[in-house]
């Protein structure tokens, strides 16, 4: 599998197309569509030192459907950065 930074020959999934979320299942915990594998876990795992790879392996879930969560977590975090007093730099 290619990395998720370098992209591939695939189109990219959107957010819609790689999650769902049902208050009738899992709790409404969002999961990666079509599993019951939450998304929490990719990034537990993450923290954790697994790679990608070893994730996606284990749990069978789609690797756009994977860049198309870790693009969307970087922008939310991106986003709240920059709108963070806090996290400006003051050299």
């Amino acid at each position: 599998m290619q990395s998720f930074l370098t992209g591939n020959s695939n189109q990219p999934m959107s957010l819609e197309e790689a999650v769902w979320a049902d208050p009738g299942r899992m709790s409404g915990t969002p999961c990666f569509r079509g599993t019951r594998v939450p998304i929490q876990h990719l990034f537990d795992w993450l923290a954790d030192g697994v790679e990608l790879d070893q994730f996606l392996e284990d749990f069978e879930v789609d690797p756009r459907a994977a860049e198309a969560v870790l693009r969307e977590g970087c922008l939310a975090v991106c986003t709240a950065a920059s709108r963070n007093p806090d996290c400006t730099s003051s050299s």
